[in-house]
């Protein structure tokens, strides 16, 4: 290659560097400035995360459940059952459900610090409750739980035998109350009249997340309270704290446009951007366009040119053809496993047996006398037509 060539590469090099570090300066700028897509909020039912709900959804969804994620207290009357797990509802929501509840609806709160099922806090005489932490592999219900059905007057819940409650709260209960998983006094399940309706409320809405659902009879406590029959439906009430979603997307006077966030439109920049520098960058040439020889890519082809051209000028052509036809015969005897003293019409043989060379050919070529030149290009031919077909 050329001075001129190669000073010519490497500004084009230099170049494409420079435009990929202004690339990748603007991206990093951007990701400063641009707001960061916040995490799903803990107990969310469209969250996969560890604390997320997503595998109580699919939990009774396969139990037959016909389940709907609102933020919208069913209407009085509705043939559902209403879920609570974060209680972040607001004055109208909470109105809703206690209206539902009222006119014979069912409720399950799993939130313990809610005053929707009316279980009084640690400091009104509920007992903290707490768990250590569980191998992820599955163990026996009897190593899992750490609260016992014990004293149940629930009947959907009689059937289970313990729970698995990371950080969770029993509830003070009298003895003629209904309760469950109760011990001496105090409940993690309550039960509380409302109405023509009825409030259940649980003392750990952990049990319900995605990490802890599979544990103990934590799956079989869902299913007994929200689904337990086939075509159950579950309304999971959201409260206006919790993140928005696509789902919560409505009607309104807003394009599609409108509803693309700001980062997408700066991420299009950023891109068309970096096509621009990009092709300017390889688009510059310095100097004029220079003519190279181009390296031939059969096999040997150099080896074979450059020893002929040294022979042909040193006028040895005689030399010149022995020398080809002595550095061809090593090589196919090393290819193809011959002794290289054998007789040469062994390795005629297994050069015809190797390749599509026609027998008797590679003998001739390696006993032929060469004289001038014209015998010499000949011979040099040959020998690179051997070499391609034998030894590539």
């Amino acid at each position: 290659m050329s001075r001129q060539a190669a000073g010519a590469g490497s500004v084009g090099a230099g170049k494409g560097v420079a435009a990929a570090l202004v690339v990748v300066g603007t991206a990093l700028a951007l990701l400063l400035i641009v707001r960061a897509r916040p995490a799903p909020d803990p107990f969310d039912p469209r969250s996969s995360a560890a604390d997320g709900a997503t595998a109580l959804v699919a939990l009774l969804e396969r139990s037959g459940g016909d389940v709907s994620i609102s933020r919208t207290a069913p209407e009085p009357g509705t043939d559902t059952r209403l879920l609570v797990i974060d209680d972040r509802l607001d004055a109208a929501q909470r109105d809703g459900a206690l209206d539902f509840v009222e006119a014979g609806g069912l409720a399950i709160v799993a939130d313990p610090a809610s005053t929707l099922h009316g279980g009084p806090q640690e400091d009104g005489g509920s007992t903290v409750l707490s768990a250590r932490d569980l191998p992820d592999d599955r163990l026996p219900v009897e190593f899992e739980s750490n609260v016992l059905v014990g004293t149940c007057s629930v009947g959907a819940l009689e059937q289970l035998r313990g729970l698995y409650v990371p950080d969770g709260l029993l509830f003070p209960v009298g003895p003629n109350e209904r309760q469950c998983f109760a011990d001496g006094g105090q409940s993690f399940v309550i039960v509380r009249d409302l109405g023509e309706g009825i409030v259940v409320g649980l003392g750990d809405n952990e049990v319900l997340v995605n990490r802890h659902l599979r544990r103990a009879d934590n799956a079989g406590l869902a299913t007994a309270l929200l689904a337990p029959e086939a075509e159950s439906s579950v309304t999971i009430l959201l409260g206006t704290g919790t993140a928005t979603s696509l789902a919560d997307v409505g009607e309104g006077e807003e394009t599609l446009i409108d509803l693309v966030p700001t980062w997408v439109w700066m991420v299009l920049v950023l891109a068309a951007l970096g096509f621009v520098v990009f092709a300017v960058s390889r688009s510059v040439r310095v100097g004029a366009v220079l003519d190279e020889p181009l390296v031939t890519s059969r096999a040997g082809s150099e080896l074979v040119a450059a020893t002929g051209n040294l022979m042909q000028r040193a006028k040895h052509t005689s030399r010149a053809g022995w020398l080809l036809q002595t550095q061809l015969h090593r090589d196919l005897c090393a290819e193809l496993h011959v002794d290289i003293t054998a007789p040469l019409v062994d390795l005629d043989r297994a050069v015809a047996a190797r390749s599509a060379i026609q027998p008797g050919a590679t003998e001739d070529l390696l006993r032929r006398t060469v004289n001038d030149d014209s015998q010499l290009l000949a011979l040099s031919g040959h020998i690179d037509r051997i070499r391609k077909g034998v030894l590539t």
